[in-house]
C-alpha cells in the first residue's frame, strides 16, 4: 500500500495546479503515470537499439522519451492538463505510426497498438477519446493491408492484421462501453447524494429551529429560577426551585449534545465579497481574543511585504477560519504565556489574481499521543490532514477553506502545531497610505485608566421576543441603570444614529433585520467617525459556526442561552475595560 501512495504522491499534480476535485485531477493523474512508464520503456529500448547498432534508432527513441519528459515536467509546473494530455498522445501517436509504416515493431509487435482505445478514451473524454482512436484506427490499418500498393517497407500477415482489428476493435468497444456505464453510474450516485445531503440539510434546519425553540424558553427558566433563589424563600421552596434547577440543567445538557450533532449554518451564511485590507482584517480578528482572562497570549504577526494592494474577497470567511484556528490552538494549549505566529505570504500572482498562503503556528501546544501516532504513522497526506481535522476540531475551518477552493496542510510534532492554507483572492486596490508594520504585532487591545462603571453604562437591548426583553430587564435590573430597547435590527440602527451607547446586547434571529446584518451595518457606520461600541450577541443559536459568524461579523462576544446572569454581566464588564487602539 506504501508503495502505490508513493506512485500516486510521484504521479499527483500539485493542488494549486489543478484543483483536487475537479474532473481532470484523476486524469492528470493517469497521464503523469502513462509518461513516466513511456519513459522507462523509450529509454529502455533506446539502450537495446544502441547495444544490437542501430543507432539512428537509439537516438529517435531517447530523443522522444526526452520530449515525453519535458511534457510531464511542464504539465507539474503549469497543470495545464489539455494541452499536456493532446501533446503526449500526439509524440506517442506519431512514434506509433513511424514504427508501423516502417515496419521496425514487427509481426506481433503491431498488436501492443491495439490497447490505444483505452489510452486515448482515459485521457480524453469519451466523444473526443472514440474519435480520436478511429482516426488512428484508419492510419495503422493502411499499412496492413495495401503495404504492397503504397510500396512500404513494413510487411504483415493477413492474420495478424485481422487478430489486431479484432483487439483494437474490441478495446474501443469495451472502453466505450464501460465509459458510459461509469459515467451512468456517477450519475445516479451524484443524483443520490444530492438527494442525502437535502435530507441531510432539511433534518439540520430541523434541529436548528428545534434548537432555537427550546433554548428561549428554558434561558427564561433558567434566570426566572436564579432570581427566585436569591429571594427571601423558605426551606421548602429552595429544595423545589433546586429540583427544578437540576432538571433544567440536564435539559440544557441535552439541547447541547443535541447541537453538536448538527453542522447547519457553517457554510449556510451569506457571501460578503468586497475589497478589504487583510492586514486590518487579520488585526481585528486577533482583537478578538483580548476578552481572554489572561493577558498573556501573544500574536506576532508577519504580512510579506509584496502584498501591496487590497484584496477582493470575502473578510467574514476569513476571519471565521481564524476564529476557529486560534480558539482550537488556545483550548489545547499549555497554561501560561502563549505564542501564536501568523505568517502571509504570497504563493503565486496572477494578471488579475493572487494566491495568499497563511501559516499559524505555535510551540505552546499540549502533548496529544494521538496527534503524535497520526503523524507518525499515517504517510498519505490528505489522510493525515483529515485524522487532524478531526482529532483537533478544526471542521468548520476546514469547510470554509475547501468552500473557498483552498488546501490545508498539517504538521504536528511533539510540542508545535502547524496549520497552512492556500486560498486565491482577487486584486483589489492599491495601498496607498497605510504603512505596512514590519514589526511584529501584539495585543491591539490595552486596559483603559478611565473604567466606565457598569451601572452608569448606556445599554441598548436588541430583541423582537416581549417575554426575552422582561427576563434581560429584569436580570440585569440591579447591575444597570439605562437599557433602550429595540424590537428589531432596523430599529436599533434608528436608535443607534440619535443616542451614543456604551453596549449593545444583539439577539440575532429576528423580523425585518437580523443581527448579523445589523452589527455589519453598525460596523459600517463606525469607520466613519472612527469610533466602536461593544456588542454582544445573546442568541439562542449554538451550532457549529453560530460563534465564529458572530464574531466574523464584528461583534465582541457572544452568550448562548440558556446563561448565568453572572456570565452575561461579567462579559458586559470586559467590554466596558477595554479600549481600542
Amino acid at each position: 500500500m506504501n508503495f502505490i501512495d508513493k506512485i500516486i504522491g510521484i504521479c499527483t499534480v500539485s493542488a494549486d495546479k489543478i484543483e483536487p476535485k475537479s474532473k481532470i485531477f484523476l486524469k492528470s493523474i493517469l497521464l503523469s503515470y502513462f509518461s513516466i512508464v513511456s519513459i522507462a520503456i523509450l529509454v529502455t529500448f533506446s539502450i537495446i537499439a544502441f547495444l544490437n547498432s542501430h543507432i539512428l534508432l537509439s537516438v529517435i527513441f531517447l530523443s522522444i522519451s526526452i520530449l515525453v519528459l519535458i511534457n510531464f515536467i511542464t504539465l507539474r509546473s503549469t497543470g495545464n492538463y489539455t494541452r499536456a494530455s493532446i501533446l503526449f498522445i500526439t509524440i506517442i501517436s506519431v512514434l506509433a505510426l513511424w514504427l508501423i509504416y516502417n515496419g521496425v515493431t514487427g509481426k506481433q509487435g503491431i498488436l501492443l497498438f491495439s490497447i490505444f482505445p483505452a489510452l486515448l478514451i482515459l485521457l480524453l473524454d469519451q466523444k473526443k477519446g472514440s474519435i480520436a482512436s478511429l482516426i488512428i484506427f484508419i492510419l495503422i490499418v493502411i499499412p496492413l493491408f495495401f503495404f504492397e500498393t503504397l510500396n512500404l517497407p513494413a510487411r504483415y500477415t493477413l492474420n495478424n492484421n485481422l487478430l489486431f482489428v479484432f483487439l483494437y476493435l474490441g478495446f474501443y468497444f469495451f472502453m466505450n462501453m464501460y465509459e458510459l456505464l461509469r459515467v451512468n453510474l456517477i450519475t445516479v450516485y451524484e443524483a443520490e447524494l444530492k438527494q442525502a445531503e437535502t435530507e441531510i440539510q432539511s433534518k439540520e434546519e430541523f434541529i436548528s429551529k428545534i434548537s432555537h425553540q427550546i433554548r428561549t424558553p428554558l434561558n427564561n427558566i433558567v434566570v426566572i429560577t436564579n432570581m427566585l433563589t436569591d429571594s427571601n424563600i423558605d426551606e421548602k421552596q429552595r429544595d423545589l426551585i433546586d429540583t427544578i434547577q437540576a432538571s433544567t440543567n440536564n435539559m440544557v445538557n441535552v439541547v447541547n449534545n443535541i447541537s453538536e450533532l448538527s453542522n447547519v449554518d457553517v457554510l449556510q451564511s451569506k457571501d460578503y465579497n468586497q475589497n478589504f485590507n487583510l492586514s486590518s482584517t487579520l488585526k481585528n480578528t486577533i482583537n478578538l481574543f483580548s476578552n481572554e482572562e489572561s493577558n498573556d497570549i501573544f500574536f506576532p504577526l508577519v504580512i510579506n511585504d509584496e502584498l501591496k494592494y487590497q484584496l477582493y474577497g470575502d473578510p467574514v470567511k476569513l476571519k471565521q477560519i481564524f476564529l476557529n484556528l486560534i480558539e482550537n490552538i488556545l483550548k489545547n494549549s499549555k497554561s501560561g504565556k502563549k505564542t501564536i505566529n501568523l505568517n502571509v505570504n504570497k504563493s503565486a500572482e496572477y494578471n488579475d489574481s493572487v494566491d495568499i498562503s497563511f501559516g499559524v503556528s505555535t510551540k505552546d501546544f499540549v502533548h496529544i499521543p494521538e496527534a503524535l501516532r497520526i503523524q507518525g504513522i499515517e504517510k498519505n497526506k490528505k489522510l493525515r490532514n483529515g485524522a487532524f481535522i478531526k482529532l483537533l476540531d478544526l471542521n468548520i475551518a476546514n469547510r470554509i477553506i475547501e468552500s473557498l477552493g483552498g488546501t490545508i496542510d498539517i504538521e504536528f510534532s511533539s510540542d508545535r502545531f502547524d496549520f497552512q492554507f492556500i486560498i486565491k483572492f482577487k486584486k483589489g486596490d492599491t495601498i496607498k497610505e497605510e504603512i505596512k508594520e514590519k514589526e511584529e504585532f501584539a495585543e491591539a487591545y490595552a486596559l483603559s485608566e478611565e473604567k466606565i462603571n457598569l451601572k452608569d453604562a448606556n445599554i441598548l437591548l436588541v430583541e423582537d421576543n416581549l417575554i426575552n426583553q422582561k427576563i434581560v430587564l429584569l436580570s440585569l435590573k440591579k447591575s444597570v441603570k439605562n437599557i433602550d430597547i429595540a424590537n428589531n435590527g432596523k430599529e436599533a440602527l434608528d436608535k443607534f444614529g440619535l443616542v451614543k451607547y456604551d453596549i449593545i446586547l444583539m439577539d440575532i434571529q429576528m423580523p425585518i433585520m437580523n443581527g448579523i446584518i445589523t452589527t455589519k451595518k453598525i460596523r459600517s457606520i463606525e469607520k466613519s467617525t472612527n469610533t466602536h461600541t461593544p456588542i454582544i450577541a445573546i442568541t439562542a443559536n449554538a451550532l457549529l459556526g453560530d460563534k465564529e459568524e458572530c464574531l466574523a461579523a464584528g461583534m465582541d462576544d457572544y452568550i448562548s442561552k440558556p446563561f448565568q446572569i453572572d456570565t452575561l454581566i461579567k462579559k458586559m464588564d470586559q467590554q466596558l475595560n477595554i479600549v481600542r487602539i
